[in-house]
């Protein structure tokens, strides 16, 4: 718990500096105080590292070691304790799997980008089916996230002096749910969510 409010403070540092720019917060009533979940939102910079912890929930990421090798935030997970994964690797992905449900049991929530990388043109891509896995094994409910702003933030070389970040909080899909969908299925349902509400959030970015 102080590992994360640390890491709030410090994400929360890239938006306090830049007066400019602005949080608009949506969906706080979807999520249940003290449950656990698996967190999913759509994946269109590095930004969306430090706008996550706008979340009211305590939370690891799942991330690709590659990711500590970035200034600042790569320090911020290592800082965080957060679960990392070797692309290729099965070995890695069993520890992945290890590392969660012990964060599980202790009723953290684990947070991944399903997208498995960052949106080249900020629209919604297809998602891989290890979040989903995850839930499935865990029997833990999702909670699908939807972000914007942060692709616009980040697709040129000097940051915008003034910029507005979204986030949302979709209803979860709960346990029950969960356990009775197939993984593919899921994994099909949960994007559909996403995008579409990406879409009603930023429909320039799809025409």
């Amino acid at each position: 718990m102080v590992l994360h409010k640390f890491s709030i403070i410090w994400a929360m540092l890239y938006f306090w500096v830049s007066q400019g720019w602005r949080i608009r917060y949506s969906g706080k009533e979807n999520r249940k105080q003290g449950k656990r979940y698996i967190i999913v939102s759509n994946h269109q910079s590095m930004l969306d590292i430090t706008l996550m912890y706008k979340l009211p929930l305590v939370f690891r990421w799942v991330s690709k070691r590659e990711v500590l090798k970035i200034p600042f935030i790569g320090w911020l997970l290592a800082l965080h304790g957060d679960i990392l994964i070797k692309r290729g690797s099965a070995s890695s992905a069993k520890a992945m799997l290890k590392g969660c449900k012990i964060w599980l049991d202790r009723k953290v929530s684990i947070a991944i980008f399903p997208e498995g990388t960052r949106s080249k043109d900020g629209q919604v891509h297809g998602f891989k089916e290890g979040a989903f896995l995850l839930a499935k094994m865990n029997k833990v409910a999702i909670l699908p996230i939807v972000i914007n702003g942060t692709y616009e933030a980040t697709k040129h070389f000097a940051l915008p002096i003034r910029q507005k970040f979204d986030i949302h909080i979709l209803p979860e899909i709960g346990e029950e749910e969960v356990a009775s969908t197939s993984i593919k299925e899921m994994t099909q349902r949960v994007h559909n969510i996403i995008a579409e509400k990406h879409r009603e959030i930023a429909p320039d970015l799809y025409t």
